[in-house]
């Protein structure tokens, strides 16, 4: 039964880290996409809110369910999916604290805009396309860790499953 309570809260966590982070992602892209500073300044305010209190929470959830997890069920940390997965993990994690810093920055870069009744400069623009390629980089890991704790197989091995 704990088990299943631990999967449970594992599921829901991905669900939530998966899934409001691609929200923000997404809105964000729309947002900028406007080229309007208003606009942008009242979703990235969300984006950053969302991203600290309800994102960052639920992958430390994900961290401790995943230990947890895997003591329950005897698994060894050498375990190749496992490994696999928390290494691709660790990476993606390396890429949040940047991306939630560069959200912020381009919060205060549209407000200057706002302020000053000006339009968003080429800095906006650099600083936002570092942003979207993290994002992508980071999302395409999470798709990847999402696949191997379906299949409890790395890519590797389920590429020489298909073959």
């Amino acid at each position: 039964m704990l088990y299943l309570c631990l999967k449970y809260i594992h599921i829901i966590a991905a669900v939530f880290l998966f899934g409001f982070g691609m929200g923000s992602y997404l809105y964000l892209i729309a947002a900028s996409r406007t080229a309007n500073p208003q606009v942008i300044v009242h979703v990235a305010r969300m984006v950053v809110r969302f991203d600290t209190w309800i994102t960052t929470p639920a992958g430390f959830i994900q961290i401790v369910t995943g230990y947890l997890l895997m003591k329950v069920a005897g698994l060894p940390l050498s375990t190749e999916w496992i490994l696999t997965s928390l290494i691709i993990f660790l990476c993606v994690g390396s890429l949040w604290l940047p991306v939630l810093a560069l959200q912020k920055r381009l919060c205060v870069m549209a407000s200057n805009a706002v302020e000053t009744g000006r339009t968003l400069d080429d800095e906006y623009r650099s600083v936002y396309k570092k942003w979207w390629w993290m994002g992508v980089f980071g999302f395409a890991g999470m798709f990847v860790i999402v696949m191997m704790m379906v299949t409890k197989m790395t890519p590797g091995q389920l590429i020489q499953l298909l073959v």
